[in-house]
């Protein structure tokens, strides 16, 4: 009769976490989620004035910067659908464009502080990015590793063969 109890408390527990996680839904998918642009911008401005204690000012500015940057990226992102390295190309010279304009907000020492925790984000996600990469068994993108893929293959900026630096 234990078993039989253990076995129906354990069926009604698995089936009352699943549940749960449906309700909860995408928003657990990591901190992001699914969120609209404009909850971007206040999530980003929020850490930005715990991080580096911007003044009402400087978190205008920055709300405003990151407001017109998320909206520059969405368009970027609609003209080159599919298109994986223009858009990456264009998303790095738009994240030092910001970083310059978010130098002229900042103050010397909270343009130190940002860059510090940028770079330990960067850190942070390419290490998970790595982790996914093992689970996964491998690159994506079918090039291989950088180091062995062959100088003729015919490529599209993969930046593993050399030739698009």
């Amino acid at each position: 009769m234990k078993t039989v109890t253990l076995i129906i408390s354990s069926l009604f527990l698995f089936m009352a976490l699943g549940v749960s996680a449906q309700q909860h839904g995408p928003q657990h998918r990591g901190q992001r989620g699914h969120m609209n642009p404009e909850e971007m911008v206040k999530k980003q401005v929020e850490q930005m004035k715990t991080e580096l204690k911007l003044n009402e000012q400087q978190e205008k500015q920055v709300k405003d910067l990151l407001t017109e940057n998320i909206k520059q990226r969405g368009e970027l992102m609609k003209k080159y659908q599919g298109q994986r390295d223009p858009v990456m190309v264009n998303m790095k010279k738009m994240e030092e464009q910001q970083n310059l304009s978010l130098k002229k907000i900042l103050t010397e020492e909270q343009y130190k502080t940002y860059l510090t925790n940028l770079e330990k984000r960067k850190q942070e996600m390419e290490k998970r990015r790595k982790e996914m990469m093992d689970k996964r068994g491998g690159q994506r993108g079918g090039h291989g590793d950088p180091a062995t893929v062959n100088e003729d293959h015919e490529c599209n900026g993969c930046g593993g063969c050399g030739k698009h630096k």
